[in-house]
């Protein structure tokens, strides 16, 4: 389970503890099976997929789990992990201000500021027009791979609803 011990260290990289509170959520409810298979996935899988750095992954986790608004505790979690892989905090508060709707005030450059919106419209369903904005700016700026990962990233946080509904934008998709 290579995949379990990879994505362990990152998770608890992330959250700066050896034992990740998430696993102990698990076990509690005698779900040890699939808090292990979550962790192979998600930290072990999906977080070491090329096209974003972590900072990045960890920025429009940070987007999407603001513009849901429901999901405090893990919200808290990244913000945590944001800050332990090297995320400033203007990035952060900018992040923030963006997800709720608040102008940019220039604490990300541009391609990140898109890519923080993109999670926020993707997360909230991912049919908005200003969706098909981003990813078209993107595209024309060269990075739509990293449009691409984003999306595919947030199908964990977001949904894979939201997720396949904001794929299906991408300039190129069918």
């Amino acid at each position: 389970m290579a995949d379990y011990d990879k994505g362990l260290a990152l998770l608890q990289q992330l959250g700066g503890v050896d034992r990740p509170a998430v696993l102990d959520l698990f076990a509690s409810v005698g779900a040890e099976d699939f808090g292990a298979e979550a962790v192979a996935f998600v930290y072990g899988g999906v977080y070491h997929r090329p096209g974003l750095s972590l900072p990045q992954r960890q920025l429009v986790t940070v987007a999407a789990l603001a513009a849901l608004g429901y999901a405090r505790a893990q919200l808290e979690f990244h913000v945590t992990a944001a800050r332990n892989v090297g995320c400033t905090r203007e990035e952060l508060d900018e992040t923030i201000r963006l997800a709720t709707g608040a102008p940019a005030e220039g604490g990300l450059d541009e391609r990140t500021q898109r890519l923080v919106l993109l999670a926020t419209h993707t997360a909230t369903g991912g049919v908005a027009p200003e969706l098909t904005d981003h990813l078209r700016a993107l595209h024309n700026a060269g990075a739509r791979h990293r449009a691409v990962e984003t999306i595919l990233h947030l199908a964990i946080y977001a949904g894979f609803p939201a997720a396949l509904n904001a794929l299906g934008r991408v300039p190129g998709a069918r």
